[in-house]
C-alpha cells in the first residue's frame, strides 16, 4: 500500500536521506524524535510535502491522484478544523468530500469517547479536543485505507486516550495500513505490530516486539515493576550483580542492565525476597535521549 524507494526530501531543518521501506496492511510505528523526521515522512505520504527524489507509491498511484486522497487520512499533532462550523457539521463535510454516505456523527464521536463534542462550535475547542475530533474523523471514515497518525496518543482528551489504539487495531484488522510516527517505544508498543527506527532521517533499525524496542538502546534495557512497597522492593534488588543501574519512581522499581532476562530474573529474586506484591511488571522502553548514545566503549586491557 505505501512504497518507498531510495526516498529523500528536506524541510529545513528536517531531511529524509534515501529511505526505502514499504507498508501493507496493519499497524505499523516510525519511531523518532521530530527532528528524525517521522513526522515529515508522514506527510510526505500525504501529499503534504514535496519528494526531492526516489518514488513514493500509495495505494497504487501517488499522494497527489484524487483516488489516494479521498483514501487516505492524514492527521498531524495539531490538526486544525473549520473553526465556524460545528463538528458534526466537520464529520459530515470530511465525509462528502471523501465521497461516502454521510452518517450521524454521533456514533462516529462515540468511538473515541467525545460524542458530546458533536455539536459544540470548532472555535469552543481545547486543543485536546480537537485532536480527538480529528482522530475520530479518520479512524471511522468508510473509505480510507491509509491513516497517517502523528503522536495519536500526545495531547489528547482523556475520553479518548484509552480508546485510540482498539480502534487502531480493529482498523489494522480490516485491512487498513496504519502508520504512526512517535517519539514514544511505548506508544509505538501498544498502537503497532512492527517498529522502524529513524535517527537523523535515515532507517537504523527496526523491530517486531516490545523486547526488540528495548534492544535498541546502547544503555542496556530496563525492567520496569510496580510494586505494593517499592522501597523494599529496591533494597532488595540493589546488589543483585546483574543490575547495573536500579532507582524507584513512585510506586515503580526500574532496574536496568545489559540483558533483558538476567534483569527481569533479578528482579523476580528480589521480589520473592522482599515479599511484595506485584501490580505490574513490564520492559520499560528507552526514551528518546537514550536512543541517540552512542554506545560506551570498551575499556582497554593496561
Amino acid at each position: 500500500m505505501i512504497v518507498l524507494d531510495a526516498v529523500a526530501a528536506r524541510r529545513a531543518p528536517l531531511s529524509l536521506a534515501k529511505l526505502s521501506c514499504s507498508w501493507g496492511p496493519g499497524a505499523h510505528a516510525v519511531v523518532g524524535t521530530r527532528a528524525d523526521g517521522g513526522p515529515l515522512l508522514l506527510e510526505l505520504v500525504a501529499g503534504r510535502a514535496r519528494l526531492r527524489s526516489g518514488r513514493l507509491e500509495v495505494l497504487g498511484g501517488t499522494p497527489h491522484d484524487d483516488d489516494v486522497r479521498t483514501r487516505t487520512a492524514f492527521v498531524p499533532l495539531e490538526p486544525t478544523l473549520p473553526e465556524a462550523m460545528r463538528v458534526r457539521d466537520v464529520m459530515a463535510l470530511a465525509a462528502e468530500l471523501r465521497g461516502e454516505p454521510v452518517r450521524d456523527a454521533a456514533p462516529r464521536l462515540a468511538a473515541l469517547g467525545v460524542e458530546a463534542l458533536g455539536p459544540r462550535r470548532v472555535e469552543s475547542l481545547s486543543p485536546e479536543e480537537m485532536h480527538a475530533v480529528a482522530l475520530a474523523e479518520a479512524l471511522t471514515a468508510a473509505r480510507v485505507q491509509v491513516l497517517l497518525l502523528v503522536e495519536p496518543l500526545m495531547d489528547l482528551d482523556p475520553r479518548a486516550a484509552a480508546l485510540v489504539a482498539p480502534l487502531v487495531r480493529a482498523r489494522a484488522s480490516e485491512g487498513c495500513a496504519v502508520l504512526v510516527a512517535t517519539a514514544s517505544l511505548r506508544d509505538a508498543s501498544e498502537l503497532a505490530d512492527d517498529h522502524v527506527l529513524l535517527r537523523g532521517g535515515a532507517v537504523v533499525r527496526s523491530g517486531a516486539s516490545p523486547a526488540d524496542l528495548v534492544s535498541l538502546a546502547p544503555t542496556g534495557a530496563k525492567v520496569r515493576v510496580v510494586a505494593s512497597d517499592p522501597q523494599a522492593l529496591l533494597a532488595a534488588a540493589a546488589n543483585d550483580p546483574a543490575i547495573e543501574a536500579i532507582a524507584r519512581r513512585d510506586a515503580a522499581v526500574v532496574a536496568r542492565g545489559s540483558a533483558v532476562l538476567a534483569v527481569a530474573a533479578a528482579m523476580g529474586r528480589a521480589i520473592t525476597a522482599s515479599g511484595v506484591r506485584v501490580v505490574e511488571m513490564a520492559l520499560e522502553p528507552p526514551s528518546p535521549e537514550e536512543l541517540r548514545a552512542p554506545p560506551a566503549r570498551p575499556e582497554r586491557a593496561p
